[in-house]
C-alpha cells in the first residue's frame, strides 16, 4: 500500500519539476526574443536617423553646388543654406544621442565638411565647381558610410 503512494508522490513531484523546468525555459526563450526584438527596433531607429542625416547632407551638397557651380547667392539661396545646415546639425545631434561615439565623430566630420564647403566653397577655384564641392566632401562622407556599414553589419 505504501509503494503505490510513494509512486504517486514521486510521479507528481517529477511532473511538477518537469513543468517548472519547461516554464523556466519558456521564460528564458521569451526574454531572449524580447531582447532581440528590442535590439532590432533600436537598430531600425538608428538606421532611420542615419538615412535622415544622409538626406540632409545630400541636400547641403546641392546647396553648395548651386552656390559655387551655378553662381547662386541671393537671399533665397542664403535662407536655404541656413535651413539645410540647421537640418544637418540637428540630425547629427540625433546621431550623437542614438549611435556610438565613433559614428557620431564621423557624422560630425561630415557635417563640418559640408558646412565649410557651403560657407567657403571648395579649396580649388578651378572649374568645374560641382566636382570640387564633391571632392571636398567625399573623404568624410566615405569614412562615415564605411563606419556605419561596419557598425550595422
Amino acid at each position: 500500500m505504501l509503494a503505490p503512494l510513494i509512486g504517486v508522490l514521486l510521479g507528481g513531484l517529477m511532473s511538477m519539476l518537469a513543468q517548472r523546468s519547461a516554464g523556466r525555459a519558456l521564460e528564458r526563450g521569451e526574454a531572449r526574443r524580447s531582447v532581440r526584438e528590442l535590439a532590432e527596433a533600436r537598430r531600425n531607429e538608428r538606421l532611420t536617423h542615419l538615412i535622415e542625416f544622409l538626406s540632409a547632407v545630400q541636400e547641403a551638397e546641392r546647396v553648395a553646388v548651386d552656390r559655387y557651380h551655378h553662381n547662386l547667392a541671393d537671399e533665397q539661396w542664403t535662407a536655404r543654406a541656413r535651413q539645410v545646415l540647421d537640418r544637418v546639425w540637428v540630425t547629427q545631434k540625433t546621431i550623437h544621442i542614438l549611435c556610438t561615439s565613433e559614428v557620431n565623430e564621423a557624422a560630425r566630420s561630415l557635417a563640418w565638411a559640408v558646412q565649410e564647403v557651403i560657407r567657403n566653397g571648395p579649396e580649388d577655384p578651378g572649374e568645374p565647381q560641382d566636382e570640387k564641392v564633391w571632392a571636398h566632401i567625399r573623404p568624410s562622407r566615405q569614412a562615415f558610410l564605411d563606419l556605419v556599414r561596419d557598425q550595422l553589419s
